[in-house]
């Protein structure tokens, strides 16, 4: 829903640089997640609620029309995702693009799901809101532990033994991976320096897409995070058999990268 109403990873630069657009895209997550209520409402009354049914004044809109611009494309937006009907639909507009393969929809995965992915290049994109994240990968061994710190791949050491992280996208070579590694994790960590009271909640938000060269396209939206947790393992890559499959991961750490690296193996003072 997100997405679909213009969303779109708010990096670091664009948080230092550009607070106008960080708080649009906020505003764009509290919409998508106002859409549940949405969807509570229509079912309720049995058609789609009213901008004044649904509350539309409470809520801040980030369309140059405010709500009489951004009220029809939620609607639009909704009714396409859910095939309803709506008696009026909202236009074309640019943030709220039509849905077809061309957009790039992915199939979904719900967490603790997994599906098979071909043995190729693997890109794990993560689309952040909310608060800038750092991303991040850790190749494990069949103990769930590291072989050594190196197995952390992250801005600081951005590629290592198949896998390469650069910005918030993780490639996995899949061929090229070790044969002494059974999983690789993508790790997910607010960027604390940037604001450090930061937590994954109902407003800090995350989506993994998950791509290959051969068509897989699957992502992953996970719940929202109630306990603060900082760090999150959205995604696991692993062997299966003589190939590889994807696994919705979403589990969440409130006791930051040192409690997550400290399950790995990872010597968090070195």
């Amino acid at each position: 829903m997100y997405q679909e109403l213009g969303g779109k990873p708010v990096v670091h630069d664009t948080w230092v640089n550009s607070p106008e657009e960080t708080q649009r895209q906020w505003q764009l997550s509290r919409l998508a997640t106002e859409s549940l209520r949405y969807l509570q409402l229509q079912e309720a009354l049995g058609q789609p609620p009213t901008a004044k049914e649904f509350g539309a004044q409470r809520l801040t809109w980030p369309w140059p029309g405010e709500e009489a611009e951004g009220w029809p494309i939620l609607q639009h937006v909704l009714a396409t995702l859910t095939g309803s009907d709506l008696s009026a639909t909202a236009p074309h507009s640019p943030t709220a693009p039509p849905l077809s393969e061309e957009n790039g929809i992915r199939n979904p995965l719900a967490k603790g799901a997994n599906t098979a992915v071909a043995t190729e290049p693997t890109t794990v994109r993560i689309t952040a809101t909310g608060a800038p994240v750092d991303v991040s990968a850790v190749l494990l061994t069949r103990n769930g532990k590291v072989r050594s710190d190196q197995d952390l791949v992250f801005y600081n050491h951005p590629s290592h033994d198949g896998v390469r992280v650069g910005g918030d996208t993780v490639v996995a070579e899949l061929s090229l991976i070790p044969d002494d590694i059974a999983s690789i994790a993508i790790i997910v960590s607010i960027d604390l320096k940037a604001q450090p009271t930061a937590v994954f909640d109902q407003y800090t938000l995350w989506q993994a897409d998950i791509t290959q060269p051969s068509g897989i396209q699957q992502s992953f939206v996970p719940g929202r995070f109630s306990s603060g947790e900082t760090v999150t393992i959205a995604v696991e890559l692993y062997r299966h058999t003589t190939g590889w499959k994807a696994r919705a991961v979403g589990q969440g750490y409130d006791t930051g990268l040192a409690g997550l690296a400290t399950d790995y193996g990872i010597d968090v003072e070195a």
